[in-house]
């Protein structure tokens, strides 16, 4: 699947713009603020309904402005042309592809595979575990069909049992929402570990290439190995009255990042934090291409910063190895013409589009 082109109305600086995309690499470069980053979040809320820099989207719509509108031709593997138009208003999120409603942003998602890199991304390392779990939940909501649905069950019920203990319930009224809660958790908790088993080795792999060290990355599924997860929630229960939550489960659950055997935020410089999660996209990227039969699209956002020559070079040549399309953000003063996107020895396998964006104004360099 790839974005053919768009067309953005009230996002942030950018009034109104329609731009048509290359298949292979797209660089927007200006200066800081000028709205690069904005364009990247218009191609991701086309693929999720959502921003990649804000929960809300009411809070992205340009100062004066009622409303923001996105429209977005996408073509698939076979060819198909479909277009997809998002609009946020007073009256809420509207989705519409191919003429009909969607009701759901999760269905934008499994029509428009995403992997996002951003300034942020080094909270993957620095963080809590939730961003690392949304790694996992992203490729198996592509990968295992029933995985949403056992992930809403699940979270319905740790909502449940959260409140149940908050309010006081004795544990005989606990007991149903343990076993609820332990018979969702468990069936989510098997699938994680059932990708991670295969998917993990190659992850390793690639992190370690791009790194230039051996990386080792493990999963941890959010309670005693020894235990079930009814067992868990019984043993915990004591505590879990203390602090008025659950604190056991898939919810819990982690991804644990080492090089060299020392755990990864003590390990790296903010350079090599910027590999590593760089790493990781790729890595995401390939596994997807393996089960969907095609690559989704990449977002990287300030591809050059904090990343010397020789480092950029290698992202780069594994990001284009993928065969995704590719959108990419830089400063003027970061040295990304074109010219650096592809290496002497090796043509470009798409001409590309270089985009130049000023205070909200793009177009495309020819």
């Amino acid at each position: 699947m790839r974005v053919a082109s768009i067309e953005v109305r009230h996002l942030r600086i950018i009034d109104s713009v329609r731009l048509e995309f290359s298949t292979g690499v797209n660089l927007v470069v200006g200066p800081n603020g000028s709205g690069k980053s904005s364009l990247l979040e218009a191609v991701h809320i086309l693929g999720s309904g959502r921003s990649f820099r804000s929960h809300r989207l009411r809070d992205i719509i340009t100062h004066g402005k009622s409303g923001l509108r996105i429209v977005g031709r996408t073509i698939g593997s076979d060819g198909v042309s479909e277009t997809t138009g998002i609009e946020h208003e007073s009256e809420g999120l509207r989705i519409r592809r191919g003429g009909a409603d969607i009701r759901a942003a999760s269905e934008l998602a499994a029509l428009l595979p995403m992997v996002t890199v951003t300034p942020d991304s080094h909270r993957l390392i620095t963080d809590g575990a939730d961003l690392r779990r949304r790694i996992v939940d992203r490729l198996l909501f592509h990968v295992e069909p029933t995985y949403l649905k056992h992930h809403r069950r699940y979270r319905r019920a740790l909502r449940q049992r959260n409140a149940a203990i908050r309010g006081g319930a004795g544990v005989s009224d606990l007991s149903a929402w343990d076993t609820e809660l332990a018979e969702g958790g468990e069936l989510l908790s098997e699938q994680r570990a059932r990708y991670l088993d295969r998917a993990l080795p190659a992850m390793n792999e690639v992190v370690g290439a791009l790194l230039g060290r051996p990386a080792d990355i493990q999963f941890y599924r959010g309670w005693d190995s020894d235990l079930s997860l009814v067992q868990a929630c019984e043993r915990s229960l004591k505590d879990d009255r203390l602090r008025g939550y659950t604190q056991v489960g898939p919810h819990r659950a982690d991804l644990r990042f080492t090089v060299c055997g020392r755990p990864l935020r003590h390990s790296l410089s903010r350079g090599e934090a910027k590999l590593f999660v760089t790493a990781i996209a790729v890595a995401q990227v390939l596994d997807l291409a393996s089960v969907l039969g095609y690559p989704p699209v990449v977002l990287v956002d300030d591809i050059a910063s904090e990343l010397d020559l020789d480092s950029r070079g290698r992202c780069l040549k594994e990001l284009r190895a993928t065969g995704a399309q590719l959108f990419l953000t830089a400063v003027p003063d970061a040295g990304m013409g074109m010219g650096d996107i592809g290496s002497d020895a090796e043509p470009h396998v798409e001409p590309g589009r270089l985009f130049h964006v000023e205070r909200g104004h793009i177009h495309q360099v020819v």
